[in-house]
């Protein structure tokens, strides 16, 4: 009998999706959520305008999005699978791009549909994810709404940030939706940054904060972006565990 536990560790996403097998399928934690997106503004901060698709001037492309761009991460050490952009899908309007695995991370499995896509638009980058976890042995289906978040705004200075008011919709057959707030903030902690990794040093770096609090519980992700290259080194800290995840290589096209 196969059953699942589900974690979101945001980033990227910043969220990756993490399975494991256990005795029945247990409720999603509550405190691990998986991100969405507000009103479409993006929020406020003290960022000095640029909200949401508006966004502003952008400064380069921190995030190449062109199908069968991959990057490998080694995640504490170990390399993961790649992470490919396999297609793309237009959702209300907007072209997203569609990933086989997420920062190394397998989001298919045989037994649940995660779904991971990225956009960007005027210099705003954005990480949207589902799941929907079907129906096995008798367990209940449940589904987590489809949101976004915004995990840098490439116009912004160094101490600027933004904001999210965000909703988690969580379906359970048999039961009431479940709505959880969640809270982003996003700030700009270096620019022209360098990092080295191994042998390879990486320039033009924007250094992003993302800290997420759900029910009181505070989710902290740091993306390391490396102009014309994308994430470069990734950084998750929840409760005691700090994963932190370094590029290997990478294929631009």
């Amino acid at each position: 009998m196969k059953n699942i536990r589900i974690f979101s560790v945001l980033l990227f996403i910043f969220s990756v999706f993490m399975v494991s097998c256990s005795a029945d399928i247990e409720p999603l934690d509550p405190a691990i959520q998986v991100p969405g997106e507000d009103d479409g503004n993006g929020g406020g901060g003290n960022n000095g305008g640029g909200n949401g698709d508006g966004g502003g001037v952008s400064t380069g492309d921190y995030w190449p999005m062109t199908v069968n761009n991959q990057w490998v991460f080694a995640q504490d050490g170990v390399d993961q699978s790649p992470m490919k952009i396999v297609s793309t899908q237009q959702i209300d309007g907007k072209t997203h791009y569609k990933y086989e695995n997420f920062l190394g991370t397998s989001t298919l499995g045989s037994s649940f549909e995660g779904l991971i896509t990225t956009r960007k638009s005027n210099g705003v980058y954005y990480y949207r994810a589902e799941v929907n976890i079907p129906s096995v042995d008798g367990n209940p289906a449940i589904n987590v709404s489809p949101l976004e978040i915004i995990v840098l705004k490439d116009f912004l200075e160094v101490d600027q940030t933004w904001t999210q008011s965000l909703t988690q919709t969580t379906t359970i057959t048999g039961l009431p939706p479940i709505n959880t707030p969640v809270s982003i903030v996003g700030k700009i902690l270096e620019r022209d940054a360098s990092l080295t990794i191994g042998a390879t040093t990486y320039t033009n770096i924007i250094r992003v904060e993302l800290i997420q609090t759900t029910q009181g519980e505070v989710n902290k992700n740091y993306y390391w972006f490396a102009k014309d290259i994308g994430i470069v080194k990734y950084q998750n800290q929840y409760q005691t565990v700090d994963t932190i995840s370094e590029l290997q290589s990478y294929v631009i096209n």
